[in-house]
């Protein structure tokens, strides 16, 4: 029997703003900085990424995370939501994932791997019995979270990364016990914080083989990246 394509978490409405949302496990990724990581999307039931972003319908699985789409045009976001994310969409709207809502069978899927949380979308926004279960039975996990200073998001502390947009954020999350993520302009470099080790050029590091961004070991930034890099300057 083959595989399945992937598995429907659950369908639930946005603690940030109350729309429907769905959250997907995916087993197949080309992704070569991650490496081979089961992969968690969150995305509007109701509307597609693209003209979720159009909008504004992403600030539910976003919320004010600074790199969205901004009312200047500029998005520094480094996902391309025409590409994984449109086409998870349309697969989940085809029918083509199997619900799941217990885990009955992710948990089985994931056993021996490790899993991305938030591959788009903000990981903080899913129930965090299904994100506590995923992780009781893969080998590790990386998360981040923009939302670490909504109070639904405490449950996440020390399981995701804060993610943090300058030195501010740094100090307000690490004064409240989270472990960050920044993205910095290229060419700075932070002090006391450690880069990205699949960043690193010529490295052969990938979050498959790393284990620091568990939200519980180290405080890491990267560079900014992706066709939106060049806005970064604008919020870090």
């Amino acid at each position: 029997m083959a595989k399945p394509l992937g598995y429907i978490l659950d369908e639930f409405d946005s603690p940030i703003d109350g729309s429907p949302c769905v959250a997907i496990l995916t087993l197949k990724t080309s992704n070569r900085k991650t490496g081979n990581m089961a992969q968690v999307w969150i995305l509007n039931r109701s509307v597609d990424p693209v003209t979720a972003i159009k909008d504004g319908a992403d600030f539910g699985i976003c919320g004010d995370c600074p790199h969205r789409k901004q009312q200047d045009g500029s998005r520094s976001c480094y996902v391309n939501v025409g590409q994984a994310p449109l086409s998870i969409y349309k697969a989940y709207k085809a029918g083509r994932y199997i619900h799941d809502p217990m885990c009955l069978e992710s948990r089985k899927a994931v056993k021996g791997r490790k899993i991305r949380f938030g591959a788009y979308g903000d990981p903080s926004i899913i129930r965090p019995i299904i994100v506590n279960t995923l992780i009781k039975h893969a080998s590790g996990h990386t998360g981040y979270t923009h939302q670490w200073r909504q109070e639904w998001a405490q449950a996440f502390k020390g399981i995701f990364q804060a993610s943090c947009d300058g030195f501010a954020d740094y100090l307000d999350a690490t004064s409240h016990g989270w472990k960050t993520f920044s993205v910095v302009p290229k060419g700075y470099t932070p002090n006391k914080i450690k880069l990205c080790p699949a960043t690193v050029t010529n490295s052969q590091a990938q979050c498959a083989t790393c284990s620091l961004c568990d939200g519980a070991k180290a405080d890491i930034y990267v560079e900014a990246h992706g066709s939106g890099g060049k806005y970064v300057l604008n919020v870090a």
